[in-house]
């Protein structure tokens, strides 16, 4: 099983990456997992439109999900499958009405299977976000705080992908999980690999590194375009 990133920026494409955006293969199935702004056009190189089997999308922002639609787009003319997707219930209305080429069905955080895999989903205060646990292999915190749901939903994963939105000397962050709390949520998790994502092209990704690897007990590297993981 393989975690590929394809965007990791946060809030904003930068120059060098598009927005959350991150493939997992297992046994021939493949999940992509968010499909933030800027990152239809790179998924490509990793896969074709019409071999993605489902698409999650932790949440309504557009950092997140609004390349769904030239995701979409891309697919209706390659294959005609409809696109399985699963989503936050604030999504625009047309994702839930396009029955015929998209099967969209609303987040709960009742666990599903997904050809090989086994996937839980845990609501988390960020509006309405859900964070994703694939079997015990990965856990993806989307936008979060810390939050016991969090914490349980990562408890014995092995890999935490989690977003580094800034430093703890900001103070807490409303929504969102500094480079430390990430930090302490893979130590907290026993986590054996952190993955900090969510990279914000205004701050200083070496310095969020560092205060992420003060605190975690298990190696921290930093998300890019290309980042090959083995699960």
């Amino acid at each position: 099983m393989w975690l590929t990133v394809v965007g990791c920026s946060g809030s904003a494409p930068s120059a060098d990456s598009g927005c959350s955006c991150y493939l997992v293969e297992a046994d021939g199935f493949r999940l992509v997992l968010d499909t933030g702004s800027g990152s239809a056009g790179p998924l490509q190189r990793y896969v074709a439109p019409a071999d993605v089997d489902l698409v999650v999308l932790s949440h309504a922002h557009s950092d997140h999900w609004v390349d769904l639609t030239q995701l979409w787009y891309l697919r209706e003319r390659s294959s005609d499958r409809p696109l399985e997707v699963v989503g936050p219930s604030d999504l625009p209305e047309f994702v839930y009405a396009e029955a015929e080429t998209m099967h969209a069905r609303r987040a709960t955080a009742e666990p599903f299977c997904a050809g090989p895999l086994t996937i839980r989903q845990a609501a988390v205060p960020h509006g309405e976000c859900w964070a994703t646990r694939v079997g015990d292999v990965l856990c993806y915190t989307a936008d979060s705080e810390p939050c016991t749901a969090l914490d349980e939903l990562a408890d014995g994963c092995r890999v935490v992908l989690a977003e580094a939105s800034g430093f703890d000397a900001a103070g807490p962050l409303r929504g969102h999980l500094t480079a430390g709390d990430a930090g302490r949520l893979a130590r907290r998790s026993g986590a054996e690999l952190l993955v900090l994502t969510h990279l914000r092209a205004w701050q200083e990704a070496p310095a969020l590194l560092a205060e992420a690897a003060a605190i975690a007990d298990c190696p921290v590297v930093l998300a890019a375009p290309g980042l090959c993981v083995a699960l």
